[in-house]
């Protein structure tokens, strides 16, 4: 007898594709960047700017500060292109959860509560001192060919070496035996149940989605603004199904528990950044995008800015848009993380001109120097190199990254 004959057409399709997609484990990392590469050329090419988190969160913030006077609104929750990406991030990662069965209330100790605020605060003052965050600040800033992208790597990755040595010290100091170093990596996805029916939980995703789509087109009076949700959406189904863990990429990459995962993370990264450039070089040459769109300021203090936001994300165990994933997913220490940058973004913004403005740094496009076949040259080689590092340097510590 062939299989399902004795099934229905519908579950033949849950087993074929829907269980493929959302129950299965596993969508490979360097496909995650790719796609996350893409979305995010096809969200410059839409918005005019490249996908970001944390001009959404300075829009929420102010939202609240405006309900008690302190703050005034430049733009409204449904009309700022970066907090509809937020959104749309926070649903996809939400429906994907849900859909899986791995949406569960996740409760921590009061003291990863206090880290998970600190974390959050130092990954905004992070974003102020180096012009944005693991997207706006290193992945969407490289993408649209802007140097300051490379300064945040570099503090990203020393922020994130400080971060292992710090969570493995609270690690020692919380755990009787050493070895049993629980750093709540929390790239697993949470066990949900998986009682509900499929149709109803797929109905009640589908309804919420809807409504909010309908909200938003009401309330900002167009379509394209709803391209920025349905984009951001995206994002959020692709980071949730590939576990794509910013934190864990730059947190365990030297000596980590989870170094192989973190060197596949980087590939992804890597990827990413060859598709993305290239699609954004192809805008902003043929003239569909200003090739001064995005492009930010490069000193040290990108570089210093790195560092904090790496450190922060990692005592977090979330970036930026690891906060609105994980959030979704129910783990509530992320939410603390979220809530403290939210709320402390728009006013350590007001603070950049005297932190960062006495430096007086350049804006540096890197086609401007070498014209784009040479940027996209410099990009790729860079980038290639980068994963030769990474590999060589698995090679030498016998971690065999896809076996």
């Amino acid at each position: 007898m062939r299989p399902y004959t004795n099934r229905s057409f519908l579950y033949y399709l849950r087993t074929v594709f829907i269980d493929k997609i959302f129950t299965n484990m596993g969508w490979p990392e360097w496909l995650g960047g790719i796609l996350l590469a893409l979305l995010n050329v096809y969200f410059l090419a839409i918005a005019g700017k490249p996908f970001t988190i944390y001009g959404g969160f300075e829009t929420w913030g102010r939202h609240i500060y405006s309900t008690f006077n302190l703050m005034a609104l430049k733009e409204t929750l449904f009309t700022n292109k970066t907090s509809l990406g937020d959104i749309g991030l926070f649903l996809g990662a939400l429906a994907t959860a849900v859909i899986a069965g791995e949406f569960k209330l996740k409760r921590s100790r009061l003291t990863d509560y206090l880290e998970g605020a600190a974390g959050g605060i130092l990954m905004a003052m992070g974003v102020v001192m180096a012009w944005g965050c693991n997207w706006g600040g290193f992945f969407s800033a490289i993408i649209p060919l802007s140097l300051h992208g490379y300064a945040m790597f570099i503090g990203l990755i020393i922020g994130g070496y400080l971060g292992l040595i710090y969570v493995r010290w609270r690690a020692r100091s919380i755990f009787s035996n050493p070895g049993e170093l629980n750093l709540e990596l929390l790239e697993a996805p949470p066990t949900g149940r998986r009682e509900i029916p499929y149709g109803f939980k797929v109905s009640i995703v589908f309804l919420i989605v809807a409504l909010v789509s309908g909200l938003i087109y009401l309330a900002s009076g167009g379509g394209i603004y709803l391209s920025m949700l349905f984009i951001g959406f995206g994002v959020g189904v692709v980071i949730q199904r590939s576990r794509f863990c910013f934190a864990t990429a730059f947190r365990e990459l030297f000596g980590g528990v989870e170094m192989r995962r973190a060197i596949r993370l980087q590939i992804g990264i890597a990827l990413g950044i060859i598709f993305g450039a290239t699609g954004a070089a192809i805008l902003k040459y043929m003239g569909f995008v200003d090739p001064s769109v995005y492009v930010k300021y490069v000193s040290i203090s990108n570089v210093f800015g790195g560092i904090l936001f790496g450190f922060g994300m990692s005592i977090v165990g979330a970036c930026a848009s690891g906060s609105l994933w994980k959030a979704a997913e129910g783990n509530m220490k992320t939410l603390i993380a979220l809530i403290a940058a939210v709320l402390s973004y728009p006013v350590l913004k007001l603070l950049r001109p005297t932190i960062v403005g006495a430096l007086n740094p350049p804006k540096i496009y890197i086609p401007s120097i070498l014209g784009y076949g040479g940027g996209l040259i410099v990009i790729y080689l860079s980038m290639v190199a980068w994963i030769m590092f990474l590999l060589y340097y698995a090679y030498r510590r016998g971690v065999n990254v896809y076996g």
